[in-house]
């Protein structure tokens, strides 16, 4: 598996899969790490929520375009379908939040499908202070 660099995300767009109302501090964070690298971001959450201050899709079908890099933000159940929509959409750099969100069955997958797989905070890359030296000591190359 590759590890994480600022090179994961030289198509300046990436579909977030997983902005959450609940963590919606955290996912913000996330969102404007990435618009302030200048990659343009179209958050998904199959929720609807009124608390959203950005545009979120309810669903991948209704991006006006699927980007080929995505971040996913989900719980390990819910990533397996999830990861098979997006690798149909032709998404071919998967980011997995680490924690629970992608296992070695998944990350397998992604690699006999032809997916660069990543485990990691993209705060890691774009963030500052404690994010930076966190990145630095996971090996992140920015």
């Amino acid at each position: 598996m590759a590890k994480l660099s600022r090179a994961f995300f030289t198509d300046k767009e990436i579909v977030f899969v997983g902005y959450s109302s609940s963590t919606q501090a955290f996912s913000k964070s996330i969102y404007t790490a990435f618009t302030g690298a200048g990659i343009k971001v179209y958050p998904v959450n199959p929720k609807k929520s009124d608390t959203y201050d950005v545009k979120v899709y309810n669903d991948i079908n209704e991006l006006p375009q699927v980007p080929t890099t995505a971040y996913i933000l989900l719980n390990n159940r819910d990533v397996k379908d999830v990861v098979r929509k997006l690798k149909i959409k032709g998404v071919k750099k998967m980011l997995f939040q680490p924690g629970k969100t992608a296992d070695k069955e998944i990350l397998d997958e992604c690699a006999a499908s032809g997916i660069e797989a990543v485990v990691g905070c993209p705060m890691m890359v774009f963030g500052k202070g404690l994010h930076r030296f966190h990145g630095f000591m996971a090996g992140v190359k920015r």
